[in-house]
């Protein structure tokens, strides 16, 4: 390998190139490994850039070189007494998470925010934190004592790790302006569509705090206090902000605040939420309307008002698509301008301000109309799953009509919309009317918009991507297990949070990225997999080992070519693998 200057004039550049000989001829092939730069502007900015390029040839060609070469190794056959007298292994699967976090800048944001003298140190703890849980979730104990298994990393103490969780509790605002910069520009971020939905993290405990509070369960842990999260991801599923909540905080209370969140991080004058049926309440519909924003969500048909359930049964405005090949209908849509009318508490300042002066009691609410436009859809295989599930819901209660106990239990699972009781709650049965009032909805679904100018195709379009919010808590709360929460302190639960958050962050991008470059969809488990897996094997004295990669899997090589790193070998020198993966294992065996 050499340096070469090529080309005329202003457009000369440098190059490292390397010629082969043509097998049966004398004649040689020159081929561009790399074209450095315009060969006047590097001069300028370094007079001595040709030389220093040179060495780097010669640096290249001899560690070429020597990858090139047969690998001897001498290894002993002793007996094993004692743990340590193994063969030894290393994880190095967050190499790949350590391409991702270097690509986001996060190392060097954080080195530079985090207002700490020892802020490299931080930078460091909060990969090696973030990198863990993205492979094998744990608390930060179990953490601080699985370091040494990892390649690369030097073993910080715990109050590191610990102290960790108060960078990342000060630091929120500006790690999630910094990691939206970073998505706006790497992806196809789409605004002003953003999904919106809200959950629950419980603690295994009952002392109760600022943000700990008993509420709603959304996992059923009624007996324990809780945090509220409400989460705001992209049209790609990649999360863009968050807010916690006391645990006694109503879904429908969450969504002003998150709303002005967005807004202020974006500058949009025109924002379009997306959430399901469980954030409909009054005051947020007409707290989007009035602000100009947009909503779709959904609309539950059963508990609609009767003026409601007798649009969708009217035969008049639907457009049905046909099977010609069964002769059944398939599918069929139709659109409802309607007004939909919300109440809302007024305030007496309100009420003051009009200038009313009534006898007796003061109006406690009013009642504001928004123009909306109704989108009901039909559709066959739906209809085949309402059935069904509601078959093997009654299935399952038939078995239990002469078991007290067991309806007990599922009246707690939400099973009792079929159950008739009686008062003495020992006489059950099922309730034939609501079985034949469920069959009428069999298939229905509505979603409701103020944006008049959408389709119904564009509604569902655009609410379909609900389910992207709902895998990123699963992913949350199972993958990551940011739940059950292990900490106490404020400060904390909100760092370990925003820890789960950058998580998932990773994941999401991983898998973005997967999809859009390399065609490929894996789920976070399998992500998860690739990177916790990956062991090499070393053997021999130091510094002369042998290194045998083992368990790689095939998302691992892809996410690897993807991030452009060197080739994985099946017996490597240290400084092949340090060139591999980016790791030292040096830090490891000295």
């Amino acid at each position: 390998m050499y340096i070469a200057v090529t080309g005329s004039g202003k457009a000369k550049v440098i190059q490292f190139r390397e010629d082969k000989r043509i097998p049966g001829t004398n004649k040689k092939a020159t081929k561009v490994i790399k074209t450095l730069g315009n060969y006047e502007r590097m001069v300028a900015e370094d007079p001595d850039v040709i030389a220093k390029l040179k060495a780097q040839a010669k640096v290249l060609t001899r560690e070429k070189k020597e990858s090139s070469k047969p690998l001897s190794l001498q290894v002993t056959s002793a007996e094993i007494t004692e743990p340590d007298d193994v063969v030894p292994s290393y994880y190095f699967g967050h190499s790949l998470t350590k391409q991702f976090w270097n690509q986001m800048q996060l190392d060097t944001f954080f080195t530079n925010q985090c207002g700490r003298k020892n802020a490299e140190t931080v930078a460091q703890a909060l990969f090696y934190l973030v990198a863990h849980r993205c492979a094998a979730p744990d608390s930060i104990r179990a953490c601080a004592l699985e370091q040494s298994s990892f390649a690369g990393l030097s073993p910080l103490g715990l109050d590191v790790l610990y102290g960790v969780l108060d960078v990342l509790a000060e630091q929120k605002e500006a790690v999630i302006a910094h990691l939206c910069a970073f998505f706006e520009k790497k992806t196809d971020r789409r605004g002003p569509d953003t999904y919106l939905d809200v959950t629950t993290y419980d603690f295994e405990s009952t002392r109760w705090g600022e943000l700990r509070m008993f509420g709603f369960s959304k996992d059923h842990k009624n007996n324990e206090v809780q945090v509220v999260m409400a989460l705001l991801l992209d049209n790609n599923g990649i999360p863009i902000t968050y807010e916690l909540f006391p645990g006694n905080t109503m879904d429908q209370n969450t969504l002003v605040e998150s709303v002005e969140k967005l807004k202020n991080i974006y500058h949009l004058d025109k924002i379009t939420v997306v959430a399901d049926r469980g954030m409909n309440g009054g005051e947020n519909l007409v707290y989007l309307d009035k602000s100009g924003y947009d909503f779709v969500i959904s609309y539950t048909l059963k508990r609609s008002t009767d003026a409601f359930k007798e649009l969708v049964f009217q035969a008049d405005g639907w457009q049905d698509t046909w099977d010609d090949q069964h002769k059944e209908v398939v599918y069929r849509g139709k659109t409802v301008r309607q007004v939909l009318k919300v109440k809302i508490p007024i305030s007496q300042e309100t009420i003051q301000a009009a200038g009313e002066k009534k006898r007796g009691r003061p109006r406690k609410y009013e009642v504001v109309e928004i123009p909306v436009k109704i989108h009901l859809t039909w559709s066959a295989k739906r209809a085949h799953k309402d059935k069904a599930d509601r078959e093997r819901i009654l299935e399952r209660l038939k078995k239990r009509l002469g078991k007290t106990y067991q309806l007990k239990a599922s009246i707690k699972r939400g099973c009792n919309q079929y159950l008739q009781m009686a008062v003495d709650t020992k006489n059950w049965t099922l309730d034939e009317e609501k079985i034949q009032q469920a069959e009428r909805f069999d298939g229905y679904y509505a979603i409701v918009t103020n944006n008049l100018n959408l389709s119904t195709e564009q509604v569902c379009q655009t609410y379909r991507g609900i389910w992207k919010i709902e895998e990123s808590f699963r992913i949350l709360k199972t993958d990551l297990r940011a739940r059950p929460v292990f900490v106490w302190n404020d400060d904390h639960i909100k760092g370990h949070l925003m820890m789960c958050f950058i998580s998932l962050c990773l994941l999401r991008y991983i898998q973005c990225l997967l999809e859009t470059q390399c065609e490929t969809r894996a789920s976070a488990e399998v992500i998860m997999e690739a990177i916790r897996e990956p062991l090499a094997l070393v053997q021999g004295d130091y510094p002369h080992n042998v290194v045998t990669p083992t368990k790689i899997s095939k998302i691992y090589l892809e996410l690897a070519r993807l991030m452009k790193l060197p080739v994985l070998r099946t017996n490597m020198t240290l400084t092949q693998f340090r060139s591999s993966t980016k790791l030292d294992l040096s830090v490891n065996l000295k």
